[in-house]
């Protein structure tokens, strides 16, 4: 059966299992991610407030208003606006002297790395990367970034480090069964993207040959549209329209393939000795002329044992982190990744504690879709009631207004000096003057709803007028004015506290990578910034003995 080894199994099995126990919660972030772009009104209230034609004899039913007044994009960019102007980044600090092993760490690498992750966060706009996720999670509750490794431009197999923006965020599925909230426990996780059939054959071109491509063999080598549609989800629609080309050209060059990134742990479980002598060694490396002591061995007993003696042992996991990018169906590519972590980061906006055996993140607009739908209902209905209410007709005497009917017909779409009527008919009885009924709207209602709706959106974002620069008459004083300030910022720097712990993650997997990277080949050169960002060249390991 094509793409029935067990590896494909496995991670089709995995995938399955993480969209599954994701969706709930990536329907929610849609939602969020569509109610802050503007799309507000429920489907169904906005279907029964559509106009209606004439039918039955009936008159037409005008439209009735639907109107957004975005209360949320303003407190929202106050939040993000406040990373942007954070000059945050990595720092880089032994984590220990060492001084039981002789080892003293020499501030030149520490200098080193943290020149190479300056240059790094720089060069890939790292900053980019942390904000579009960040802005997803904090209007949203969730969003991911990636470090990444490529290979430079030119003839050479050296690589570079670079911070990677994932921007369909929601093709990142991880391991369910992860807790921390930046993701750095998860096993195994996934990166798709929507490749078009031009692109995925320039990138694997033993795949082109439908002979060679189970892809092709098991659609056809013509399929449908349709066809292709159903191996994979429905593509985004900025695919639509990616050639002028018409026909069956212009089919084949809008088909897409989700080409995805697995990335997984791969275990091996190895047991470790401890020796009398204090040295350590794996078990399956030592002699079997080792011997060993008692579980219950006495301190007279130890002291007997030669200094190669096994004292104790326990069992060590270690971890290979490796990706594999493939097409459902095609095993693509496989490579070892060359660090001991999962290098996508996860940037949280509100974990809630779970109540209903689900877990649940949610961003700024989740709590304020109420009071912002409340907004929306009362500005539609003041706009209704003043701008859309027609115009009372005019009530008349039919006698009063005789041979001048047209005249009347008109009078409520064209602006006439003066509208004649009869005061007495020809038998001199007195007509009733023409008039309108008067129609006073009680608006009041209405409008204190509004403002109503508008406080209700402060306190549910937690960013109150003060801090957007919106100042009650009221408060008059100075120092109120920054006591609402700083209130909103406590209120909201939870969000900026998660992209933090986020930011930690990512400084390991970067630490971890820069000696495999950029240590491995002795002589190498690189650029590196200082804190003062300036630019200095240093040589990792030069071959001639300079200290390493």
């Amino acid at each position: 059966k094509i793409g029935d080894s067990e590896f494909m199994r496995t991670a089709r099995a995995r995938f399955k299992l993480a969209d599954e126990a994701d969706t709930k919660q990536r329907d929610r972030e849609a939602n969020d991610l569509a109610f802050y772009a503007g799309d507000q009104w429920p489907a169904d209230i906005k279907l029964l407030r559509q106009g209606q034609q004439p039918t039955n004899g009936m008159p037409a039913v005008p439209a009735r208003p639907t109107l957004v007044i975005n209360n949320l994009r303003e407190p929202v960019r106050q939040v993000l606006n406040e990373e942007r102007q954070s000059d945050l980044g990595i720092e880089i600090i032994a984590a220990d002297d060492f001084g039981d092993l002789g080892v003293t760490p020499d501030d030149a690498e520490i200098k080193l790395r943290e020149g190479l992750a300056r240059r790094i966060q720089r060069q890939s706009s790292a900053a980019d990367a942390r904000t579009w996720a960040y802005s997803r999670a904090v209007i949203a509750g969730r969003g991911y970034y990636q470090v990444m490794t490529r290979f430079l431009p030119g003839k050479t197999f050296d690589q570079e480090v670079y911070i990677h923006r994932i921007f369909n965020q929601a093709a990142v599925l991880m391991d369910p069964s992860h807790t921390e909230p930046d993701g750095s426990d998860a096993r195994w996780a996934f990166v798709g993207v929507d490749m078009l059939w031009d692109k995925y054959c320039e990138e694997y071109p033993k795949l082109a040959d439908g002979s060679a491509n189970p892809l092709i063999q098991q659609l056809g080598t013509d399929p449908s549209d349709e066809a292709w549609h159903a191996i994979h989800d429905d593509y985004p629609d900025w695919f639509r329209g990616a050639t002028d080309t018409t026909g069956d050209e212009a089919t084949k060059a809008t088909r897409a393939v989700r080409v995805t990134d697995y990335w997984y742990l791969e275990s091996e479980t190895r047991e470790l000795a401890i020796l009398k002598d204090g040295t350590y060694a794996w078990m399956n490396e030592l002699q079997n002329d080792h011997p060993r002591a008692a579980d219950d061995a006495s301190p007279e007993d130890l002291a007997a044992l030669p200094d190669q003696a096994i004292v104790n042992t326990r069992f060590v996991i270690e971890q290979v982190v490796k990706k594999a990018t493939i097409d459902g169906i095609n095993e693509l590519q496989k490579d070892q990744w060359n660090g001991p972590d999962l290098p996508i980061v996860k940037v949280l906006g509100e974990e809630l504690q779970p109540y209903n055996h689900e877990r649940k993140i949610e961003g700024m607009v989740a709590p304020a879709r109420g009071a912002q739908m409340g907004t929306n209902y009362m500005v539609s209905k003041l706009v209704e009631t003043v701008g859309l209410t027609p115009i009372p007709p005019l009530q008349v005497d039919p006698e009063a207004i005789d041979g001048y009917e047209e005249w009347y017909k008109v009078a409520n779409t064209r602006a006439l000096p003066y509208l004649p009527s009869r005061t007495y008919d020809d038998q001199g009885r007195q007509l009733k003057e023409p008039h309108r009924p008067a129609v006073d709207p009680n608006l009041l209602p209405i409008s204190q709803s509004i403002a109503l709706f508008m406080q209700f959106t402060e306190k549910t974002t937690a960013v109150p007028a003060a801090a957007l620069g919106d100042i009650d008459p009221v408060t008059r004083s100075g120092k109120a004015i920054t006591a609402l300030t700083q209130n909103s910022q406590r209120s909201t720097s939870n969000f900026l506290d998660n992209l933090i712990r986020s930011l930690r993650y990512e400084g390991q997997i970067v630490n971890n990578l820069l000696y495999p990277i950029y240590g491995a080949r002795p002589g190498r050169l690189v650029r590196i910034m200082t804190g003062a960002n300036q630019n200095e060249t240093w040589v990792i390991n030069h071959p001639q003995g300079q200290a390493p």
